[in-house]
Order: C-alpha cells, then structure tokens, then sequence
C-alpha cells in the first residue's frame, strides 16, 4: 500500500506520474485552444473590418448611383411638369377662345332669327320662298352647327385640362418624393458609422427612427416575424409595416408611367388645340361666305324689288293719266250724244209735220227720202255713240280697278322694302357681329 497522504490516502508513483500528465495535457489543450480562438479572433476581426469596409464602400457607391438615379428622374420630371404647365395655359387659352367664340354665335343667330320673323310679315305675291329665304335658313343652320361645335369642342377641353391637371398632380407628387428621397439619401449617405446617443450600438430600427417618421407603404426586410439576427430576435421593439417595399424596377416603371401619360395627354392636348383652331377657322370661313351670300343676295333682291316697285308706280302714273284721258273722252261722248239731240227731234218733227200733207200732195218726194235718210244717220251716230261711251265707261272702270291693284302692290313693294332694306339689313344686318376667336 502507498504512503498515506495528507487528509487522505497515499498515492502511488504511477498515480502520481499520470497525473501531472493528466494536468499537463489539460493545460496545454486549454493553452492551445486558446491560442487558436485568439488566431481566429484575429482572423475573424480582420475579415469584418475588410467586410465592413467593403459593405461600406458597397452603399457608398450604391448611394452615389441611387442619388443620379434619383436627380436624373427628377430633372425628367420637372421638365415633363413644365412641359404639362405649358400645355394647360395654352390649352386654357384655347378653352378662353372658345367660350368666347360659343358666346358670340349667339348674336348673329338672333339677328338671322329676327330677318326669318320680319320676312314672315311680307305679303301677297311678295311673301314667297326666294334665295334670300333659303340663304337665311342654311344660314343659321351654320351658325347652329358652329355652335354646337364649339360647345361640344369647350366640353373635351374642360375634360383635357382636367386630366392634364390631373397628370400634373401625379407628377408633383412623384418629384416631391424623389426631392425628399433624394435629400435623405444624400444626408444619409454621409452619416458616418456611430453608436446611438446614450453609448449603445442601435440594432434595432426603432432605436433611431420613430415609426411616425416611416413611410407606412414601406416594408422592412428585418421585420419579418422570427428573423434571428445574431441570436437573438431582433424584431423585439422593431417597426412593423403592412405593405412591401417597392423594387428598383417597379420604382422606375412607376415614374416611367407618370411621365408616359403626361406625355400622351400632352399629345391628345396639342391634337385638341389643333383641332380647336381648325374648327373655329372652319366656322369663321364659313359663317362668313355665308353671311357675305346673304349680303349679296339681299341687296339683289332689295334692287329688284326697287325697280319692280319703280315699273309699278311709272305704270300707276301713266294708269292716272289713262284715267283722266278716258274721263275726258266720255265727257266728250256725252256732250255727242247729247249735241245728236236737237238734230234727230228736228228731223222727226219734219217728217210728222209733212204726214199732214193732202191727197196725193203726200208723196215719197226726195225731201222725205233725205228726211228719212238723215233720221237714219243720227240715229247709227246716237248708238255708235252710246257703244263708245259703254266702251268708255267700262275701259274707265278697268282702270280704277287697275290703279286700285296698282296701289296695292305698290303698297306691298314697298313694305317689303322696308323690311328687307330698312329692318333687315339697316338696322340688323349692317351691325350683325360673325363670331371671332
């Protein structure tokens, strides 16, 4: 048996020998362990610096990209914007235009409506459906036309500049975004790598951002439910969002979109100014030759008029004068007639006086044939006489009745001229306003 030791029993040369050696190894195993943990501690702190060095300069340079990215959309859209801003002032003048020429087509449609009214009160043979009556109708279907045109064309520039408004509005939003973006990621970009204010690393977004001050849109990819970073949850405390975060591409197509439609209704803007101008040039040209027609046409009419009224009352004259002529030559016949008196009762008291001669003293001598003959004579004047003066008498009624039409269709001409002439193109038509842009 070995030597008792202290407190306890003795151990024996071999017990004593493995284990110093025991103690030994164990030593020298915890000895190199630790040399090995600190070599790859080293190896380990150079690796993350160099990563971290490279992760850095990595966000720098997709910081930089990001920033162009960021200026040259920026710059494309403020260009677009004012591009769309020009585009609705121009199109609001063309909308002022418009309203304007819309407004005005109303005074030559009354004055149109006006003449058709006073032409309804002419009369007799004159009220007929000449030139001027169809030119005053065609004429105000134009100016319908026109009318209804030019509403039609200031409603599409209302909805045009509605939507160009509406373009407009997309594309503030859009460049006020990426302004904001733009400014927190060049502030961003040039914040160094630092520990929070009280001397703590942040490992949690919460630690330096308050979640009002995060895009609600905006999803996290350290957010997610049972992510373990380094161990432990990091999502303990973190900002929770309810929609994704946008890709690259889908970040890019959405400004391309806003800056393809505002082009396009840029493009449908211009194409409704141009169509705007040539309608009202349309409308200008044809209210125009229509109204210079009618002019023409009018004063056509008021010269015919003018010298049908003038045949009229030359005739009416010389009717006048027929009349009295006639007068005189009936008063003539009478004073025949009544001259043819004395000598046809002479010639009949003749012959009865000579009825009484006796015997055969009451012959057929020639003074009872002259008596006779010259009874015959007066009485073929007497009756051709009385044929002339019933001829006469019924020319003369002929020509009252004559005169009396006469008077009457002047009376119509001249109505009709006061109408054309004094109403219609005197006072409506010299003063008629055609619609200007």
């Amino acid at each position: 048996m070995g030597t008792r030791s202290e407190g306890g029993a003795y151990t024996t040369p071999t017990e004593w020998k493995l284990w110093n050696q025991t103690k030994l190894s164990q030593s020298q195993f915890e000895r190199l362990t630790a040399e090995r943990l600190d070599a790859e501690s080293k190896r380990l702190r150079d690796d993350v610096g160099t990563r971290v060095t490279s992760s850095r300069r990595e966000v720098s340079q997709q910081f930089s990209t990001r920033i162009r990215d960021l200026q040259y959309w920026s710059t494309n859209l403020e260009s677009k914007t004012a591009e769309v801003g020009s585009e609705i002032d121009a199109l609001l003048q063309c909308q002022s235009q418009l309203q304007r020429m819309h407004h005005a087509c109303g005074d030559p449609i009354a004055v149109v409506e006006q003449c058709l009214q006073l032409r309804e009160r002419r009369s007799h043979v004159d009220r007929c459906l000449d030139e001027v009556q169809s030119s005053l109708h065609d004429e105000l279907r134009t100016l319908r036309q026109g009318e209804m045109v030019l509403g039609r064309t200031v409603i599409e520039a209302n909805e045009q500049i509605r939507l160009l408004r509406s373009a407009k509005f997309q594309l503030d939003r859009d460049l006020a975004d990426k302004s904001k973006a733009s400014e927190i990621d060049s502030t961003t970009a040039g914040l160094a790598d630092s520990v929070v204010g009280d001397g703590r690393t942040p490992r949690l977004l919460s630690d330096l951002v308050h979640s009002s001050q995060i895009n609600a849109t905006v999803h996290f990819p350290w957010s997610t439910p049972g992510a373990d970073l380094g161990g432990n949850d990091r999502n303990a405390g973190a900002i929770t969002k309810a929609n994704r975060q946008t890709t690259p591409t889908e970040w890019q197509s959405f400004t391309e979109r806003n800056v393809q439609e505002a082009s396009e209704q840029v493009h449908r803007s211009l194409q409704l100014r141009v169509t705007a101008m040539a309608v009202m040039q349309d409308i200008i040209r044809d209210t125009r030759s229509h109204a210079n027609q009618v002019d023409q046409l009018f004063h056509d009419v008021i010269d015919r008029t003018k010298k049908a009224l003038g045949a009229l009352k030359s005739e009416h004259s010389a009717v006048c004068q027929q009349i009295q002529e006639t007068e005189e030559t009936a008063s003539g016949l009478r004073a025949a007639i009544a001259a043819q008196d004395a000598p046809l009762g002479s010639a009949i008291q003749q012959l009865a006086r000579r009825t009484a001669r006796p015997n055969v003293e009451f012959c057929r001598d020639g003074v009872q044939d002259c008596l006779e003959t010259r009874v015959d004579v007066v009485r073929t004047s007497l009756r051709q006489l009385q044929e002339k003066l019933s001829q006469a008498e019924a020319s003369l009624r002929r020509l009252r009745q004559s005169k009396f039409g006469l008077e009457q269709e002047i009376a119509v001409k001249e109505a009709t001229l006061r109408i054309d002439a004094d109403h219609c193109m005197n006072a409506l038509r010299r003063n008629m306003v055609l619609p200007q842009p």
